[in-house]
């Protein structure tokens, strides 16, 4: 498990460890300073290289580069450097004042080996702008192979959203990672993420973590011999639509291949008799319905309840007042895992999401950036400069945990958070989300915690693509591939746990 902090948090890391524990600044900028350096010397030594160029700005990232600089020069490079800016912070005062270099006051024309970007770091929002703008574009024009110190410049270290920002090919991030560099325009951004550690301690204990698939392998441990299926759960699949036939089976599917003792697909009367045989393993029970959607009918959805231990409800159910109405009984009537997806997430944007207030069951919310931004009635571009700290502060209110699905996935419930980062770009394709749901929803049928749950279910998703792709390309592989690779995710976990 590695921790992923906040800018804010990892300030008053920073801050902690200079004014309280005494280690100075000028210490803590060193070592920043030299694991850079050691990053670039890597790079340098890679193709053959000897000339370094560090662009600097002027706060203490600025340092962080005048100071790697400086050490490379004292390693026998020809190394350089260009301020972008001319007020500097105190200590990126003294580091520049360390260096004898030669140091230019426009980008050198003449060609170099590895350039390190140190123009902005974690503290930067907005857009850069000027003589900043033209720095980040000559960098990444530069034909270098570049080491951005702490972050790529112009990344905003919170969100990963970005106007304009460096395309590093390693950043050396100080301290702790950061949510930015694995979200958004972070995951492209970023290159190669290496963590330096130069000392700087935590004040707190309670951090959002990414998680390693050694710490996930308990969520699959040997199955005892005098065991049978019902010691393993049983998942439902309340979903469907004549509209959108197939994300109920992939749903279901996914749910099979997860390890739940029983999969049951509560359908519409209207397609059941398309998915009789689809599956032999799978229990199909045939919904009351409306021209083809789910029409809500108490006896129906109370058997619903009495039949899983955990429920996916939503995927490709179409948005209409017959879901709607069957989630809000079964908010106020169930007591499993109620895991709410899809069309469940846009009725409750269309009808109203007060109802999650008041509650019986533990629910869990699986939305994309827009099902997010239509369920807290903002647009998509909020969500994205909201960030982390939204997503926590709307799974705090409404009481749910949170999966919010994007190239990164954020997992919270208000005090807890994680984040997942194993997808691949292979996973943007129709039917991703609906496999996600299943997954989920048998983990939590085995009595898995909704946190984790998601957290798990991110990671199998993430890992099952990415061998998807492995064997065709990421443009090709659709979600019954994914499908396909579960097993193969869930052996990892399962043999991680073994050599731990």
């Amino acid at each position: 498990m590695i921790k992923i902090l906040t800018c804010a948090q990892m300030r008053a890391a920073d801050k902690y460890t200079i004014e309280t524990l005494g280690v100075p600044s000028q210490t803590l900028m060193e070592r920043a300073g030299k694991a850079v350096a050691d990053e670039a010397e890597k790079a340098l030594a890679a193709c053959g290289g000897r000339r370094v160029l560090a662009v600097c700005g002027g706060g203490n990232n600025g340092g962080d580069g005048y100071c790697a600089a400086r050490i490379l020069s004292e390693r026998g490079y020809e190394a350089e450097a260009f301020a972008v800016s001319e007020k500097l912070s105190e200590d990126c005062a003294a580091q520049c004042m360390k260096f004898h270099g030669k140091v230019h006051t426009a980008f050198p024309k003449e060609k170099f080996d590895v350039v390190i970007d140190a123009v902005f770091g974690t503290g930067f929002r907005g857009t850069p702008e000027g003589k900043f703008a033209d720095a980040i574009s000559a960098v990444n024009a530069s034909g270098a192979y570049v080491v951005s110190a702490d972050i790529p410049s112009g990344l905003n270290g919170d969100t990963g959203t970005a106007q304009l920002s460096v395309r590093a090919d390693k950043t050396v991030t100080i301290g702790e990672r950061k949510f930015g560099l694995y979200l958004e325009e972070g995951a492209d951004a970023c290159g190669e993420i290496v963590c330096a550690d130069i000392g700087i301690s935590l004040p707190e204990s309670n951090y959002a973590a990414r998680f390693a698939p050694g710490d996930l392998a308990d969520v699959f441990p040997p199955k005892k011999r005098n065991s049978n299926k019902g010691s393993f759960g049983r998942a439902g699949i309340l979903a469907g639509s004549k509209a959108y036939s197939g994300a109920a089976l992939l749903s279901a599917e996914a749910a099979l291949r997860a390890g739940a003792g029983y999969t049951r697909l509560f359908c519409p009367a209207g397609v059941f008799p398309y998915y009789i045989g689809k599956f032999p393993e799978l229990i199909l029970t045939e919904m009351p319905d409306e021209a083809g959607f789910l029409r809500f009918d108490e006896e129906a959805v109370r058997g619903v309840c009495a039949s899983c231990d955990a429920l996916a409800a939503g995927m490709g159910a179409g948005v209409s007042r017959g879901l709607y109405d069957c989630i809000a009984f079964l908010l106020s009537e169930y007591r499993g895992t109620l895991i709410l997806d899809a069309d469940a997430l846009n009725v409750l944007a269309e009808y109203g999401a007060d109802i999650l207030r008041e509650k019986t069951c533990r629910v869990v919310l699986t939305p994309h950036l827009k099902e997010f931004a239509r369920l807290a009635g903002i647009s998509v571009e909020e969500v994205r400069a909201g960030g982390v700290r939204l997503a926590e502060r709307f799974a705090a209110e409404y009481g749910v945990t949170l999966l919010l699905k994007s190239n990164a996935c954020v997992v919270t419930n208000g005090k807890n958070t994680a984040l997942v980062a194993e997808g691949t770009p292979a996973l943007a394709r129709g039917g991703s989300g609906d496999v996600l749901s299943g997954i989920v929803c048998a983990l939590a049928a085995r009595g898995v915690t909704a946190m984790r749950a998601c957290v798990c279910g991110a990671h199998l998703l993430g890992r099952a693509g990415a061998l998807a792709e492995a064997e065709s390309n990421e443009y090709s592989v659709l979600a019954t591939d994914v499908i396909s690779k579960i097993p193969a995710a869930v052996s990892e976990l399962v043999q991680a746990g073994k050599v731990r």
